[in-house]
């Protein structure tokens, strides 16, 4: 029957990443699969309950990546949790110490790293399913100012392994129940106070910068065309706006659009960024190409992390089988790298974007396409390069179902990386929102699902 504390386990974290706010089973979903963790003595018992609850907590919360290569790395890399658990135990055995009470000091650092090393390294960045992604949209949010997501997933499991110790006492030990149960309350409003400490803090530095400009975002669904485009036209014309950001691949594969942007960022006598497909000396980049108000080509951001399928596939002409009923079923992913060789992407390399303002300051920003916004460690970087601000133009064209499942947990890991940078991130997406999310994690977004029309435009400002 211990088998099926991995099952509770997985349950109770499908819970906590539902659109719904149910944060606080973040502070609970972790304590069946530690008791499991900590009673299981068997090799093979652990890694299949490991196995069982990383399969069920994906099937829940990211079916909509369902990939089977792509899931069994996941779940590959995961699985070295279990393994150093039982390491650990039989060196703590023959160290002859207090097995129960080291492990159970152990598992909030071990989970840590594998929570990491499991999102960072499998073929499809697992950020967004991290322990800290959670609390995204919490009142624990602040604390990612200090530590990001590392520090958010740390203290969910230091909670939740509080919790475990309270099971391996007796009823008669109420003393240190009680004693366990006050540090966990000291702890979690310690944290919240902290955490409301530091999104004012941010809140008031970002209030406080005295320099601004007009941005218009663009949001669409995956039906827009040309007709929509000319409409977006017409309502931006004789708009003070100083950036227009639209997403990425907004017309779905048209390679070389740069006249197109040319010449609507001359119409409207404004900066223009776009990313779509390009040809440069023969190769074919991902790119966000930075238009000045009289059309000309200012900066270009080649992306840096492509994405496993859509634009790099590294086994050629094989494919797996169900892949063509999901080309059949989804027209739109026709043109990825896995259905065809040639189209795949190269990658480029990592910088900054550099724009003139009206008074001709420079201002400089980063350009994440799509899921490179999943990567903290790269967007740190971005920073310390110079970055003043993010945009993340997004295509969401490739999901077929949840897409406000996965939107509400992209939408946490930006409130994370805005709040811990201090710096805002503006969206634009298809079949994703358009908006800007500040330093303090408050999002300003509209949607792109209005019934009326396939396009929403976000107007708004940035302060730097």
């Amino acid at each position: 029957m211990i088998i099926v504390l991995p099952v509770l386990s997985a349950i109770l974290g499908i819970l906590a990443f539902l659109p719904a706010n149910l944060w606080f089973f973040g502070f609970l979903f972790l304590v069946p699969l530690f008791i499991f963790f900590l009673k299981e003595k068997l090799l093979w018992r652990l890694i299949l309950g490991a196995f069982i609850f990383r399969f069920i907590l994906m099937l829940g919360a990211v079916y909509y990546t369902l990939e089977p290569l792509a899931w069994l790395s996941s779940i590959g890399i995961f699985l070295g949790l279990p393994i150093s658990i039982f390491i650990f135990k039989k060196v703590l055995k023959y160290l002859q110490t207090r097995q129960f009470v080291s492990l159970l000091v152990l598992l909030p650092f071990l989970w840590t790293v594998f929570d990491y090393l499991t999102a960072r390294y499998s073929l499809l960045p697992g950020y967004i399913i991290t322990t800290g992604n959670i609390f995204g949209s919490s009142p624990f949010l602040g604390l990612s100012a200090i530590g990001g997501l590392t520090l958010l997933t740390f203290f969910a499991a230091l909670v939740n392994m509080l919790i475990t110790s309270i099971f391996n006492f007796r009823k008669s030990d109420f003393r240190k129940i009680t004693v366990i149960v006050i540090i966990i309350i000291i702890m979690l409003i310690s944290a919240w106070q902290i955490s409301n400490y530091q999104i004012q803090k941010n809140a008031e530095n970002y209030s406080n910068l005295e320099n601004s400009f007009n941005i218009a975002s663009i949001s669409t669904n995956e039906n827009f065309n040309w007709l929509s485009f000319n409409k977006i036209k017409d309502k931006l014309t004789d708009k003070d706006i100083n950036l227009i950001i639209f997403p990425e691949n907004i017309f779905n594969n048209a390679v070389n659009n740069k006249k197109v942007y040319q010449d609507l960022a001359k119409k409207l006598n404004t900066n223009l960024i776009a990313t779509f497909s390009t040809i440069q000396n023969t190769k074919k980049y991902n790119s966000s190409i930075l238009f000045d108000k009289n059309g000309k080509i200012i900066d270009t951001y080649n992306k840096n992390h492509l994405t496993f399928i859509g634009e790099y596939w590294p086994f050629g002409n094989w494919h797996p089988f169900f892949f063509n009923w999901l080309k059949k079923n989804n027209p739109s992913i026709k043109n990825y790298a896995v259905f065809n060789p040639q189209s795949q992407y190269y990658k480029g390399e990592k910088k900054i974007l550099t724009m003139k303002q009206f008074n001709n300051e420079t201002i400089l920003f980063a350009s994440l396409i799509c899921l490179e916004i999943h990567y903290p460690s790269d967007i740190k970087k971005y920073k310390k390069m110079g970055a003043q601000f993010i945009i993340n133009p997004t295509s969401n064209r490739w999901i077929y179902i949840g897409t406000r499942h996965f939107l509400y947990l992209n939408n946490n890991l930006r409130k994370i990386k805005a709040t811990q940078l201090k710096i805002p991130i503006i969206l634009a997406g298809i079949k994703d929102f358009a908006g800007i999310i500040t330093p303090s994690g408050e999002i300003k977004f509209v949607d792109f699902a209005d019934q009326n029309k396939n396009y929403e435009i976000f107007l708004g400002k940035i302060k730097y």
